[in-house]
């Protein structure tokens, strides 16, 4: 998941910031903007909630519930978050920590019933439950298969074992601590530690101590009659109908529910606009800042369940989730308590996950300051450029310079030039070696800036064909 992370964190350093700080800016640049992302990723619909001060400000809607009917997507809607269940798991694990049902640098063996961590190569007690948090405890599995609603799933046992479905068994395959390894078979574990220490089914606990006292009334850990109800229709990534799927593990990312539920549970990771503590009373302030700071070896990027960058000196916690037919992500930066949560009933949804998060860091967290610097720097390359062209102009006519002349050694001279300037173009303006295109987020001023780049080359390369005239000698 972490190196997935959408390739955010190289996007946005690589982006000069854009115009506004204002959430209005935000909803304005999304509804001009999602009608063309949706069509260009093939994607029928999704749904955004943004978090302003600490709380869910909007929910709002784009393109269809169903690609068949062009029924409009509506807030509302039940949606699977994959994945970002992770940080819900987390809540849990660290809620028993509070409690002082689990030490979070105990041996995950030590809390389990039905099953126990083995290896000969490296030491089992050093699966613990704050390495299974932050991805470091060595273990094998990034992810597991889903199940047809009438399928019989496989017991956790058997999911660990590598029994009755096709994933492999989860092993140690890393020393313990060592380095980040996504790990779903590490979130298998943890759901068992709940259960086998609680006594009681994943859902319920969850739902007694973490979603209820959030007031996620929406949110459930498998498809109920009730929720397919409210539910978008979930589509493959070539718009086929996948149907309501099922993990056999709900704590690795079964959850469903609305966006703006997801929203509210994330919006509790930071103080709220009215004083609301940070945890809304179900976790202290204290164990939320624990869950925030980067992990040993997990090279910054990852906390106790949530995913951790730095975005121009700022600390953003983010996830990303996504099973067949749903796609989503969220960002919360943690100083300015802004955030998102996207949501899409696709599996092409991620490059168009990428593209809001762009238009978010352009719009809300990026200073005017530096788009003015931005338009400066633009304008003193591009009086550069235009000084320079009459310079050349002037050299040619007065003889200093020779007009055009073809050499084929200079071909060599201007290759690389060429490479570069394809390269660029093909980096920045299409999406076949990123996730998606950079113009997707771009405010005008970058376009200028891009403009002035290209105008430089072009103009180095004029200059390889218009030598310095030889003067004679005397």
């Amino acid at each position: 998941m972490f190196h997935k992370i959408y390739s955010i964190a190289l996007f946005i350093v690589l982006v000069l910031p854009g115009h506004a700080s204002a959430r209005s800016d935000f909803a304005h640049q999304l509804l001009r903007r999602m009608p063309e992302l949706l069509a260009k990723y093939h994607v029928p619909g999704a749904e955004i909630a943004y978090i302003h001060d600490g709380e869910v400000v909007w929910t709002r809607a784009y393109g269809t519930v169903n690609v068949h009917t062009s029924e409009p997507m509506r807030p509302g809607l039940v949606f699977n978050f994959g994945s970002c269940g992770k940080v819900l798991t987390a809540w849990g694990i660290m809620r028993l920590v509070e409690q002082g049902k689990i030490d979070l640098n105990g041996p995950a063996n030590r809390y389990l019933k039905r099953y126990q961590i083995q290896s000969n190569q490296f030491d089992p007690n050093g699966v613990t439950i704050r390495r299974l948090l932050s991805h470091t405890a060595g273990l094998t599995i990034h992810g597991f298969s889903d199940y047809a609603q009438d399928e019989t799933l496989p017991s956790l046992v058997q999911m660990l074992n590598g029994e009755n479905q096709s994933d492999g068994m989860v092993y140690l395959k890393w020393q313990p601590g060592s380095q980040i390894q996504y790990s779903g078979g590490g979130f298998v574990i943890l759901q068992m530690v709940i259960e086998d220490v609680t006594g009681e089914s994943f859902a319920d606990f969850m739902q007694r101590e973490v979603t209820n006292p959030l007031g996620m009334t929406s949110l459930h850990w498998t498809w109920t009659p009730e929720s397919i109800q409210r539910a978008a229709i979930p589509f493959d990534n070539k718009n086929q109908p996948v149907g309501y799927r099922q993990l056999a593990c709900q704590a690795i990312g079964s959850e469903v529910g609305t966006v703006n539920d997801f929203a509210r549970f994330i919006a509790a990771a930071v103080e709220g606009p009215n004083g609301e503590p940070v945890g809304r009373g179900v976790l202290k302030p204290e164990t939320i800042h624990r869950m925030l700071q980067a992990q040993p070896n997990t090279r910054g990027n990852a906390g106790l369940g949530y995913g951790l960058q730095s975005v121009l000196g700022e600390p953003i916690a983010l996830h990303i989730g996504g099973n067949p037919g749903w796609s989503a992500l969220f960002f919360l930066d943690l100083l300015r308590r802004e955030g998102l949560v996207f949501a899409s009933n696709s599996s092409n949804a991620f490059p168009l996950g990428d593209a809001v998060g762009m238009l978010w860091f352009q719009t809300v967290l990026s200073p005017r300051l530096m788009a003015r610097v931005g338009i400066g720097l633009s304008g003193l390359f591009g009086l550069a450029l235009l000084l320079s062209l009459v310079w050349l102009t002037l050299a040619v006519r007065s003889g200093k310079r020779a007009r055009f002349i073809f050499k084929p050694r200079r071909i060599f001279m201007v290759l690389p030039w060429v490479i570069l300037a394809l390269l660029w173009a093909v980096v920045f303006y299409t999406s076949l070696l990123l996730p998606f295109s950079f113009p997707d987020a771009w405010p005008p001023e970058v376009h200028v800036s891009m403009a002035v780049f290209l105008a430089w080359v072009f103009f180095s390369l004029v200059l390889m064909f218009l030598p310095i005239r030889n003067r004679p000698s005397e």
